[in-house]
């Protein structure tokens, strides 16, 4: 036996009518819940300890196999078997590998954050294409990043689209999601944080000193950049050179570039 195991055949069924509901911000906010979706995400889920209201797996799906290849033991875990026609209907992908968990989001804190002597967090202003906040956020994680602050306007972080495209970083990076911007700088400005802000005419980013004990770089859209109301917040306005034809950068690329920069000036990286 893996897991504790309740046959699912009715669409009308109360978990399957929650998990399709999933698929919908509003719900994902009351519930306090995200679908993770796909054999890998679902094993890094289960391995990293997340907490997880129920594994959901198709009739057709190789549970035991799949069982067999976790480090952890799963038999704690709820699992709601489906019929393989009935769990194509509450995937959000084309091709369903079989497998999904319901996870419950992690609560966190920023003032825990800001009493750390030291930290770097990326701050994302209006970021809406899924793809690029997904990648953003699986960039942070790479560069060894304390979190992803989205202020109000960005997509949502625990959609489908944005969960699968972090490559399982959601469950170890840190999201603050923020309604009061002004309000967050007030505090970042109060807690002696540098902020840093991407803008098309600060100084050359590979100038920038560095050196700083609390960093917040702060993206924009690529079309609208930093909300001129935030960029009076910042520390230092910084801009990637780019002496080609490009006028711009995909929001994601520019943000990996920024990243690793701030991360090989305060954490002396390499050579």
């Amino acid at each position: 036996m893996v897991g504790l195991q309740e046959y699912i055949t009715s669409p009308h069924n109360p978990s399957i009518k929650r998990i399709k509901m999933l698929h919908h911000k509003k719900y994902r906010d009351v519930y306090r819940q995200y679908l993770v979706e796909g054999v890998k995400m679902v094993k890094e889920a289960v391995e990293q300890g997340e907490s997880i209201w129920a594994l959901v797996a198709a009739r057709g799906f190789d549970l035991l196999g799949f069982k067999e290849q976790l480090d952890v033991d799963m038999d704690g875990l709820k699992v709601l078997r489906v019929e393989d026609k009935l769990f194509s209907s509450i995937s959000d992908t084309q091709t369903p590998q079989g497998i999904m968990a319901v996870v419950n989001k992690k609560e966190y804190s920023l003032e825990e954050l800001f009493s750390k002597p030291s930290f770097f967090i990326a701050v994302l202003d209006q970021i809406r294409d899924p793809g690029n906040l997904g990648t953003i956020i699986r960039t942070l994680d790479a560069a060894g990043g304390d979190g992803v602050v989205l202020l109000k306007g960005c997509t949502d972080p625990y959609s489908p689209k944005v969960v699968r495209s972090t490559m399982g970083s959601i469950f170890r990076v840190p999201i603050y999601e923020v309604d009061d911007h002004i309000a967050f700088f007030k505090a970042l400005i109060q807690a002696k944080v540098h902020i840093l802000v991407s803008h098309l005419h600060g100084s050359n980013l590979f100038e920038w000193p560095g050196g700083y004990d609390k960093i917040a770089l702060v993206i924009g859209n690529e079309s609208e950049g930093v909300r001129q109301e935030i960029c009076r917040f910042a520390s230092s306005l910084v801009k990637i050179p780019m002496p080609g034809s490009a006028e711009s950068l995909n929001a994601s690329v520019a943000a990996g570039i920024l990243i690793y920069e701030v991360l090989r000036k305060s954490r002396q990286l390499g050579p």
